[in-house]
């Protein structure tokens, strides 16, 4: 399912009522997934858009159908202030047995973030080659692809973004990722590989950031 965008911010909004969605939630949560099963007429999105924008929330999200239920997802899209006040509200979050509640869009199998992808912005991203640099821990990708070095910033940094959201997740795309930069055609390296060989030294360095904490 496609992300939502935030809901439209105005004067007159209110204080954020992080309790009282979650309170909603609780008590619709059943009604959703009966929505997304098909036994229940409405508009999953509808449905939560106006239970954010009654208690005066804007946040991104996506809502999918998980392994025993559904799935919430909410994403500062790479705002590092926005992730603090996700994070607080999804801190506030209930326990449920057939949701899960997350505050950054998880790692997904390759094949399922190019299918995301391609779902969301219409481009296929199979067969995208890339170059990279490791400059002080960050990690300077140059995506090789032609469409989408034909599309306008917007479109292409919109694509990106998703696509190394759900390929690394986010939070792990938030803090290692930083310059992108695209190009139609080139020399370059497998993306699986690309992608591989930044998850190994990601997970390399966090274990050797545990070793020294202990």
């Amino acid at each position: 399912m496609a992300p939502r965008e935030p809901l439209p911010m105005t004067e007159a909004q209110g204080t954020p009522d992080f309790r009282g969605f979650w309170q909603w939630f609780a008590d619709h949560h059943a009604e959703i997934l009966e929505i997304m099963a098909g036994r229940r007429p409405g508009r999953v999105t509808d449905i939560l858009d106006d239970a954010l924008r009654s208690r005066n929330l804007s946040f991104v999200y996506e809502v999918t159908e998980g392994t025993f239920g559904g799935e919430l997802t909410f994403t500062p899209e790479g705002d590092d202030n926005v992730a603090k006040v996700i994070d607080h509200f999804v801190a506030m979050a209930p326990s449920f047995d057939t949701w899960v509640v997350h505050s950054r869009r998880q790692q997904k199998p390759l094949n399922a973030a190019l299918a995301f992808t391609k779902a969301v912005h219409g481009i296929d991203l199979t067969g995208l080659h890339l170059n990279v640099r490791n400059l002080h821990g960050q990690y300077h990708l140059q995506f090789i692809h032609r469409e989408l070095a034909a599309a306008d910033d917007d479109k292409r940094f919109a694509v990106a973004a998703t696509f190394l959201d759900h390929a690394l997740g986010e939070a792990l795309s938030m803090s290692i990722i930083g310059s992108v930069d695209f190009k139609a055609q080139g020399d370059g390296i497998d993306m699986p590989l690309v992608l591989n060989q930044i998850i190994r030294e990601a997970e390399d360095s966090l274990e050797e950031d545990v070793e020294q904490a202990s």
